[in-house]
């Protein structure tokens, strides 16, 4: 076990230290690297195959070289020679010896193999082959011959050093021709890939000053491209500007809640050092504590409202339940009625009895709240609620026939403390600005959708839609 665990440790250290060393690799030359090992692998196999194949060839072009030699050298119309095509030719009688013709210095004497094909021998260090055939005579003395008598044969010998050379040569051709080759490849591939990562090395750069100086308007210089790379570009660009929109609604929502604090510290200093200073009675007093506890009481909301948004956007799910949607609408809109404010409105109430739904009952009675508030802020004479179903979702709709959104800014309102000209109407618009970014958060924790439609000068239909239960 404890030489288990050395030879372990005795393999790992040098593993550990190539993973670190190729870690600081740039990414171009990994990619050579592994493509120029796969091509090395593959053209290998591909020149051992080739090579193999051209050897086969070689022999059979040699094979078939001798036997032609031997046959022409076998025919009766043919001058006998002794060599033809680097095949050293011998006429011989039918006991074996040599009538005419050369033989290679060492042959041994081998009885004559008919009808068998080239013969392999080997001597003198070197290796040949060899094949035999009966020298067909002229057809008049067949016929005078008074019965068939064995007669004189012809052998083809040829050296396999003379095929051998042939295939030397390819083989170092080709040992040359590859090396060259991947070279080329390399370097070609090398090049055409540093090109490649190009974008990449100046996105980097780019993130890097961006990260460095917190310009979130800087974007990624893009050439012409579609591939991958400047796909991923174009995606971080896009997210860039993702996060300067955010960081600037960031720094206005602050400055908005800078604003509305200000407002009221203000007013409860100048009372306290009033109060303290300057009061002569109670009625003095009382009247400043008044202003105070407004003051106060206006901060505490707004404190509220934030410290709730924020707990509510920083939730990834809430408990979904059964909400009998339709009683808890009815039962909202019957305390809103009894308002000072409501009483003089003219509400038209259209309602689908019993409509159930997978929510939040206390999420879903802040967002009625929420609309409730803005149709009585904005409405001239009527407020409009109706809950009905459509396929498969509860919609509900809150409308009303105020000053109405101007197209370009009604996707804003869902921003947190955002205000379309508050100025417009101060009597009527006293609010925060959380309303509707309340209603955009539960939309996401409840899956549903929130949406306006609005018409300057004619008034704002809110809605809100979620999924039936199924029962």
């Amino acid at each position: 076990m404890y030489l288990k665990r050395k030879l372990a440790s005795l393999f790992s250290r040098p593993l550990h230290f190539i993973s670190r060393q190729a870690d600081r690799i740039p990414t171009a030359w990994k990619v050579t690297l592994w493509y120029t090992l796969f091509l090395t692998l593959i053209l290998t196999l591909f020149t051992g195959t080739v090579l193999k194949l051209a050897e086969d060839k070689e022999r059979q072009e040699a094979g078939k070289a001798l036997i032609e030699a031997v046959e022409k050298a076998s025919r009766p119309d043919r001058h006998f020679t002794g060599y033809n095509k680097n095949v050293y030719l011998t006429l011989r009688s039918h006991d074996g010896r040599i009538l005419e013709g050369f033989e290679p210095e060492g042959m041994p004497q081998l009885p004559p193999v008919f009808g068998k094909g080239p013969q392999k021998v080997k001597f003198g260090g070197q290796s040949y082959h060899y094949i035999d055939m009966p020298h067909q005579l002229p057809k008049n003395q067949e016929k005078m011959l008074p019965h068939p008598q064995p007669g004189p044969w012809v052998r083809g010998i040829l050296p396999d050093q003379v095929f051998a050379n042939r295939y030397q040569v390819f083989l170092v051709t080709a040992l040359l021709a590859l090396p060259l080759f991947l070279l080329l490849v390399t370097v070609g591939g090398y090049k055409i890939i540093k090109h490649s990562f190009a974008p990449v090395q100046t996105m980097s750069n780019a993130a890097r000053a961006i990260g460095e100086t917190g310009d979130l308007s800087q974007r990624l210089p893009l050439g012409e491209g579609n591939d991958e790379i400047h796909q991923m570009g174009h995606t971080f660009n896009w997210m860039l500007g993702q996060l300067e929109n955010q960081l600037e609604r960031e720094k206005r929502f602050t400055s908005d809640v800078s604003h509305e604090l200000r407002t009221p510290t203000a007013v409860i200093m100048a009372e306290s050092e009033l109060n303290k200073d300057y009061t002569d009675n109670v009625e003095e007093a009382k009247e400043g504590f008044q202003h105070i506890f407004d003051q106060s009481r206006h901060m505490a909301y707004l404190i509220n409202e934030l410290l709730e948004l924020s707990r509510l956007g920083s939730k990834k799910s809430v408990d979904i339940r059964p909400v009998d949607w339709s009683d808890l609408i009815q039962g909202t809109l019957e305390d809103y009625q009894k308002l000072p404010q409501a009483k003089d409105l003219h509400w038209d109430i259209q309602l689908v009895p019993h409509l159930v739904v997978a929510g939040d009952e206390a999420l879903l009675h802040r967002v009625l709240g929420n609309y409730l508030d803005n149709a009585l802020k904005f409405t001239q004479s009527r407020i409009g609620v109706s809950l009905a179903a459509k396929e498969d979702h509860a919609v509900l709709s809150v409308s009303d026939d105020g000053i109405g959104i101007p197209p370009d800014k009604q996707q804003e309102i869902w921003d947190r403390l955002v205000q379309l000209d508050p100025s417009r109407n101060k009597n009527r618009n006293q609010g925060l600005g959380l309303g509707l970014s309340f209603v955009a958060t539960v939309a996401k924790l409840l899956k549903g959708q929130a949406g306006v439609k609005s018409v300057p000068g004619k008034g704002s239909t809110f809605t809100f839609s979620l999924l039936l239960k199924k029962s």
